[in-house]
């Protein structure tokens, strides 16, 4: 079914998933904005070199998360293939300062989208209940993309199949970006903070700003995750990031 989308793939590959893109941006600043330190972002070699990497962010998931970032189409990408540590409300905050920010994130039966324009929440929602965009907190203007989300389906029979590529559906119709899996195996690489191992995790100011002087937000996590399944599950070719089945 990944003909439904250039982006599906990666909910085939990935049953636990965060794909954040900025327009304008490229992938290593798109890295830096949503937490990952300079030191911690290298190209690997080769696919055991990559693969590598992901076991140990499944080893450390609780510190942090593997992501791999590029640009396509204009937009900078990262995609987390085995964690959601890019859609936390602060870090998206500060990644969209100058630009717009769009994720879609899965984990288990739980998908999340969101869109921020220069440090502001225009719209996001849970992707089952779609309907319900005025009630997954504050946003500024929460019918924002309702024509796209018609267009990507997502206002269909919750059971139908399609559904579990509502979010990415979505952002290739904000976006028009396409990326393929050859092109993410061995892209830029680095380290995501956990939860409260980020921006988040530092003390704010009386004036609600963070100490290190980027605003703050409040909120969270947007559809914090449980530990998830081991990323590549489903699939175990070269490059794909497969990890053990736990």
């Amino acid at each position: 079914m990944t003909d439904m989308t250039p982006l599906a793939w990666i909910a085939d590959a990935y049953e636990t998933h965060c794909l954040t893109l900025a327009k304008g941006l490229t992938g290593h600043e798109l890295l830096l904005r949503l937490g990952a330190s300079p030191a911690d972002t290298f190209t690997p070699r080769d696919d055991d070199e990559a693969n590598e990497f992901l076991w140990a962010a499944a080893e450390n998931y609780w510190s942090w998360g593997a992501a791999r970032a590029g640009e396509a189409d204009g937009w900078a990408f990262v995609l987390e293939p085995a964690s959601c540590w890019g859609s936390i409300s602060e870090r998206l905050e500060h990644a969209s300062l100058g630009t717009e920010v769009i994720f879609s994130s899965k984990v288990g039966g739980m998908g999340n989208v969101g869109y921020w324009q220069d440090g502001t929440r225009i719209t996001g929602f849970d992707t089952m209940t779609p309907h319900d965009r005025a009630e997954q907190g504050q946003a500024a203007d929460p019918d924002r993309l309702v024509e796209q989300m018609q267009r990507a389906g997502l206002f269909g029979n919750a059971d139908d199949p399609c559904q579990r590529y509502g979010g990415l559906a979505l952002l290739h119709e904000v976006t028009g970006l396409s990326v393929s899996q050859e092109q993410t195996a061995l892209a830029l690489s680095g380290k995501l903070p956990a939860l409260g191992h980020g921006l988040e995790g530092r003390p704010q100011g009386g004036d609600g700003h963070l100490a290190s002087g980027l605003p703050g937000a409040a909120g969270g996590a947007v559809g914090k995750p449980s530990r998830p399944q081991s990323a590549g599950r489903a699939k175990s070719s070269p490059g794909a990031g497969a990890l053990p089945e736990s």
